[in-house]
C-alpha cells in the first residue's frame, strides 16, 4: 500500500550542490555554529544528499519546542537533479505529502470542539446528511450499505474499513501510471475506491485490528470540513491553521487546489528513486486533504509548535491534542502507533535500528507524521518539557531512510540544549 507518505539561491556546479548549515543561538546565550554537534549534523545532511544518485535535495531543521529557537537548519543538494540546477536552501519549500493529514485532523478536531461534529458520529449524518448526498451525487456507485456506517473517529484513525485506492494491485494504479498528464478529482478517486473491497468486516470496524492506512478516509474528511464550513479547503486551512500558527502566506499553500502564491519560495523536486514526482499532473491524486500541502521546514516547525501547545484548539486547548493521541498499533512493527491523524514512534523499541546512532538505548518518543517522498514533522518528547525538540524537513526521495537523519538530529541537538532551561509563557 501507499506509505504514510527553503533564502537566496546559488547556482551549483554539480548535481550535489553544497550544504548550508545554520545554527541559532543557545537559549541561554552564546552561539553554537562551531560546535562539533553542528558539524556532525552538517555531515549527516550532506551524506544523505549524496545518496540515491543525488536525486533530491535534503533539508533539516531542529528547534526547541518550548520557544522555537532554531539549534540547526541545514540544506544540501539541489532543487532538482542536474549540474545546472540551483542549490537548495534551508528556506526552500517542498511537498509535505501525508503530513497534510495532521492539518486535516486538526480542523476536524476544532469542529468537534465547536460541537459541529462528534467523533462517534456516523458519517451519513454529518451536516444533516448533506455530505452523503453530495458523495452519492458525484459517485453514484458509492456502496453506502456495503461500506457501512463508519464514524468520524474511524476515518481519522484509519479503522473505517474503507479501501485504499493506492493499493499496488488496484485499478486506480493502472490508470494513474497510464497517464502522467491527467488531473485527478476527488470524485474520480472515490469512484475507484467504491469499486474495491472493504479492508475489514463490519464487526471489526473501529477496533485496533481494523487499522488499514488509506487516503480514502481523508478525502471524505476533507469533503466533510468543506461541507460544514461552506468554504474551500485552502481557505479553511489558511483561516483555521496556517494563519493562527504564524505560517507564511507565500510559502505554505495547497498544491493543485490554488495558485502558487506570488513570491513563494522555490519548490524542491521530490523523487521516487530517479523518477521525478514533482510537477506531474498525475500527482494531483495525492492532494486535497490527504496530501496536498507545500510548505517549508520553518513553517512546519511553527505548525508543530502551535499544535503541541494547544494554540490551535482555542476552546479546549491541550485537552483536544490529548484526544488525538488515542493510540492503536500502526502495524509497522513494535513501537509504531497511530492516533487521530498523528503517528507515534517509541524510540526505546527501535534499539536495533538506532543503536549505531545513539550508542545507547534511545529515550522518549516522537509524534507527528511523515509524508511520501521523505518529508517529516516530528515532536521529540524526552520526558522533560524543557528538553523537547521539533524536527522538520525532507529528504525529497522516497528511497532514502529519513529516520537515520531525524534520529541523528535528536541525538546531536539535545546536547546543545543548555541545562537548566528557563521557560517563560
Amino acid at each position: 500500500p501507499k506509505r504514510l507518505r527553503c533564502a537566496p539561491r546559488h547556482h551549483g556546479t554539480s548535481p550535489m550542490g553544497s550544504s548550508h548549515p545554520r545554527a541559532g543561538p543557545r537559549a541561554g546565550g552564546g552561539h553554537v555554529s562551531e560546535a562539533p554537534e553542528v558539524h556532525r549534523l552538517h555531515k549527516a545532511v550532506t551524506h544523505m544528499a549524496r545518496s540515491m544518485g543525488r536525486y533530491g535535495g535534503v533539508l533539516l531543521q531542529a528547534a526547541a519546542a518550548w520557544d522555537g529557537n532554531v539549534f540547526f537548519a541545514g540544506a544540501a543538494g539541489n532543487l532538482s537533479y542536474g549540474s545546472q540546477a540551483s542549490q537548495i536552501s534551508v528556506a526552500d519549500s517542498f511537498e509535505v505529502a501525508s503530513i497534510t493529514k495532521m492539518v486535516t485532523a486538526t480542523v476536524v478536531m476544532q469542529l468537534v470542539d465547536e460541537g459541529r461534529l462528534h467523533l462517534d458520529e456516523v458519517w451519513r449524518s454529518v451536516a444533516g446528511g448533506k455530505l452523503e448526498a453530495k458523495v452519492k451525487a458525484h459517485v453514484p456507485m458509492w456502496p453506502s450499505e456495503r461500506f457501512g456506517d463508519f464514524t468520524v473517529q474511524e476515518l481519522l484513525q484509519h479503522t473505517s474499513g474503507l479501501p485504499n485506492y493506492w493499493d499496488d494491485d488496484s485499478e486506480f494504479i493502472k490508470a494513474f501510471e497510464a497517464d502522467p498528464d491527467r488531473l485527478w478529482t476527488t470524485w474520480e478517486l472515490l469512484s475507484f475506491a467504491a469499486e474495491m473491497k472493504s479492508s475489514c468486516g463490519p464487526q471489526q470496524r473501529g477496533r485496533a485490528e481494523a487499522f488499514s492506512y488509506a487516503d480514502t478516509n481523508y478525502l471524505l474528511l476533507g469533503l466533510m470540513v468543506e461541507e460544514l464550513d461552506q468554504e474551500t479547503l485552502p481557505k479553511i486551512f489558511r483561516g483555521r491553521v496556517f494563519d493562527p500558527a504564524g505560517m507564511s502566506r507565500k510559502d505554505t499553500y495547497c498544491e493543485f487546489l490554488e495558485e502558487r502564491p506570488a513570491g513563494a519560495a522555490p519548490l524542491a523536486s521530490r523523487y521516487l528513486g530517479k523518477l521525478q514526482i514533482t510537477g506531474k499532473k498525475q500527482h494531483s491524486a495525492d492532494s486535497f486533504a490527504a496530501g496536498g500541502i507545500v510548505s517549508t521546514a520553518g513553517d512546519l516547525e511553527k505548525f508543530m509548535k502551535a499544535l503541541a501547545s494547544g494554540k490551535l484548539f482555542p476552546i479546549n486547548g491541550h485537552t483536544t491534542l490529548q484526544r488525538m493521541m488515542t493510540w492503536i498499533p500502526a502495524k509497522r512493527g513494535t513501537g509504531w502507533w497511530y492516533g487521530l491523524g498523528l503517528m507515534r514512534i517509541d524510540l526505546e523499541d527501535q534499539v536495533g535500528l538506532l543503536s549505531r546512532i545513539w550508542g545507547q538505548k534511545p529515550v522518549g518518543y516522537v509524534w507527528g507524521h511523515e509524508g511520501f517522498g521523505g518529508a517529516f514533522a516530528w515532536f521529540w518528547s524526552s520526558g522533560q518539557v524543557e528538553r523537547d525538540l521539533i524536527i522538520t524537513g525532507t529528504t525529497n526521495n522516497e528511497g532514502r531512510a529519513y529516520g537515520d537523519l531525524v534520529m541523528t538530529a535528536v541525538q546531536e541537538t539535545r546536547k546543545l540544549i543548555p541545562n537548566p532551561v528557563s521557560i517563560t509563557s
